[in-house]
């Protein structure tokens, strides 16, 4: 099983049930800016970025889900976590990156991802994320994945809250499967 799954199973909502969501506006651009790399040495490529690009709430998933992964690589908490993640959440992630370290694991230096749904209602934002399993799951030292290698789209749901100006992940879980196939 991927440690991402492992770690996110006490995965919960910190908040309780808010107006009916609208979806958030994505608009895709002729120039839409290019995707960032990740700040720590792993980047979730976002397969339709051109769709997302201007949406901060995003922006924000990719940017937190990259510092964890690179915080799993590097066997410590990369600088910035604490700030882009619930208390709930940042614990999660420390979980993750104490049995990587524990474990030796790592992941793979690029994550293949695909954004399903961007809602947004005021300070809070629902994502339904698309990760392509063996892209974003863990590895031992001498490359074999760990567990059973999942071959399809991992569902996630994430939620975010305005705090300050800037989205913070205050929940995540995986239920299910996306459809499609293998990213190119």
């Amino acid at each position: 099983m991927a440690l991402l799954l492992s770690v996110s199973a006490c995965g919960g909502d910190d908040d309780k049930a808010d107006p009916k969501p609208t979806k958030t506006t994505a608009s895709a651009s002729p120039t839409a800016q290019a995707q960032p790399k990740g700040a720590h040495g792993v980047t979730y490529e976002i397969q339709n970025w051109d769709q997302y690009a201007d949406d901060a709430a995003v922006l924000a998933w990719k940017t937190a889900f990259e510092t964890l992964t690179g915080s799993i690589n590097a066997h410590k908490v990369q600088p910035g976590m604490a700030k882009q993640v619930s208390t709930k959440v940042l614990r999660q992630f420390v979980a993750g990156v104490n049995a990587a370290k524990k474990n030796r694991w790592n992941v793979k230096p690029v994550g293949k991802v695909k954004v399903d749904r961007a809602r947004s209602t005021g300070s809070q934002a629902t994502l339904t994320m698309c990760l392509w399993g063996t892209s974003v799951g863990v590895y031992e030292k001498n490359g074999d994945y760990v567990g059973k290698p999942d071959r399809f789209w991992l569902k996630q749901t994430a939620t975010l809250k305005l705090s300050g100006g800037r989205w913070i992940l205050t929940s995540f879980k995986y239920k299910g499967k996306c459809t499609g196939g293998a990213p190119a």
